[in-house]
């Protein structure tokens, strides 16, 4: 009987001994999942940063690259060249735009050449006349396809013009120069970036240029749409940075961007 207990007592401890290491097995197992879940979210939250900062890297580049198609830096060696000639006092034109002043009233200026929109097929030369009657002309040397499209006065001495095509397909308009009347030298104002967009006009409006711009939607040039675009914060010395939008806002290029 004695024996018998015994043998029940150790049964039992044996019992609660497998009870207990079964337990800290248990316990040991659950306090090793939280370790390796933070191991997961750890990694998980490096994966995230990496293509972020990759995402971010990436953006980065394509805007530069956006950014330096968008560019126009300004190359004089391709504005027209024009010869200056005075031309004998009382001089009239024969075949010209109407007459437009500049901002004092020193100068005028027109189209000669081209009828009175400067819209007939033909090479036309811009006549400037100053106060004193003095008439002087300005036609663009070495040249039989290009012809002075359109004229506005940015101040008293200076010439905003654009050129288009003068035979064959007589376009509307095209880039956008400047002509000083009293040295004759010429700038590029702006080139589109694009040859299906033409320049048609160009106003001043305080420290900005608004133009007018021919934006051809086929191949073959006959069909077309009208945008306006402004160029902002207008340098006379074509030497600071200008941006030049669309009326919504969009940026269509940045003028001398390296400055």
């Amino acid at each position: 009987m004695r024996n018998l207990k015994i043998k029940t007592r150790i049964y039992a401890l044996c019992s609660i001994s497998i009870a207990l290491v079964l337990g800290l097995t248990a316990c040991s197992q659950g306090s090793n999942k939280p370790a390796a879940t933070s191991n997961n979210e750890s990694n998980v939250q490096q994966n995230s940063s990496e293509k972020a900062n990759t995402y971010e890297n990436s953006s980065k580049e394509t805007k530069e690259i956006n950014n330096a198609k968008n560019t126009v830096k300004k190359d004089n060696s391709n504005a027209p060249k024009f010869i200056k000639t005075q031309l004998s006092k009382g001089t009239k034109p024969s075949f010209s735009t109407p007459w437009i002043t500049s901002v004092d009233g020193t100068n005028n200026a027109c189209i000669d050449g081209r009828g009175s929109e400067a819209s007939e097929e033909g090479i036309g030369k811009i006549l400037v006349k100053d106060k004193g009657g003095n008439i002087f002309s300005f036609e663009i040397s070495n040249n039989k396809k290009l012809t002075p499209r359109y004229i506005e006065w940015i101040n008293d001495e200076n010439l905003l013009f654009i050129t288009s095509n003068a035979h064959g397909t007589v376009s509307n308009g095209g880039n956008l120069y400047l002509l000083n009347v009293n040295t004759g030298e010429t700038s590029v104002v702006l080139e589109t970036p694009d040859k299906k967009q033409q320049i048609v006009s160009a106003k001043k409006s305080g420290n900005n240029i608004n133009l007018k711009v021919d934006v051809y939607e086929d191949d073959q040039y006959n069909k077309s749409h009208v945008e306006n675009w402004t160029i902002y914060s207008f340098d006379i010395n074509l030497s600071k940075k200008m941006e030049v939008k669309n009326s919504e806002g969009k940026l269509i290029c940045t003028i001398n961007g390296e400055n």
